[in-house]
């Protein structure tokens, strides 16, 4: 079960709310930023190849499938999953390493200490992805339409739709992380959701492949293809967000 969890009102980190006096307070979000800036710089010094995902706007995503996916997350936290930890640690630089595949997400995440998130999500069962084609058969012009959201508004009310859309739910995760914490999500992994969110904002088709669906495939087998690359540097760049690909 996913459980409540908060910020401590006394020492504004990721303990048990309250419960300085008896527990171990644990570091700051701020110091946890510092802590993952020099961690990252000496984890590049070793030579390894990390992807850092930072954002420090106020919602996180400007594009349509990246504000669909937060505007998603505020309604799972609405029905009782607490993921603000999350949004904290990657605003603050935490998320230091972070990949997408076919119903997995994967991250590397500072905080006392480096944890390892593994994310599987239960990909789109075949009568799911056949609703999701007969739905939007004939309806979309081109690839790059579907993936720049610019499509009829009844289509991508389906593609969005809280139960058999493109948008995972609570239900759909199984959540793995190194650290020692008991709630689930602990913060690691909520900062790993919350990536992966800016990820899909810069190239949205990362949001097919994490559910394993081939977006070419929601497109009538007639209507032309006007554009089958889909450049994800650009759009990074365009858009504002701040990911670190070096």
């Amino acid at each position: 079960m996913f459980s409540h969890r908060k910020a401590c009102e006394l020492c504004g980190a990721f303990c048990i709310p309250g419960m300085c006096d008896e527990y171990t307070p644990r570091l700051s979000v701020k110091a946890l930023g510092k802590l993952a800036s020099e961690r990252l710089a000496t984890l590049r010094a070793e030579g390894e190849e990390l992807h850092p995902v930072v954002n420090t706007t106020r919602k996180l995503a400007s594009n349509f499938w990246g504000s669909a996916w937060m505007r998603h997350l505020a309604r799972c936290e609405a029905g009782g999953l607490c993921l603000a930890p999350g949004r904290s640690l990657l605003r603050h630089g935490c998320v230091l390493n972070l990949r997408i595949a076919p119903g997995l997400i994967q991250a590397l995440v500072s905080a006392e200490e480096l944890y390892d998130v593994n994310l599987s999500i239960a990909p789109l069962d075949e009568e799911q992805a056949e609703a999701l084609r007969a739905a939007c058969s004939h309806r979309i012009d081109s690839l790059v339409a579907l993936l720049e959201g610019k499509v009829d508004a009844a289509v991508l009310e389906v593609l969005c739709a809280p139960e058999g859309g493109l948008l995972p739910e609570p239900a759909d995760w199984r959540m793995n992380c190194s650290c020692p914490d008991w709630v689930e999500p602990c913060a690691h992994a909520a900062a790993a959701i919350y990536a992966a969110g800016c990820l899909i904002d810069a190239d949205p088709s990362l949001l097919f492949t994490l559910r394993s669906i081939e977006p070419s495939s929601l497109l009538a087998a007639s209507a032309p293809l006007a554009e089958t690359e889909f450049d994800a540097d650009s759009l990074a760049s365009t858009f504002g967000i701040d990911i670190d690909l070096s």
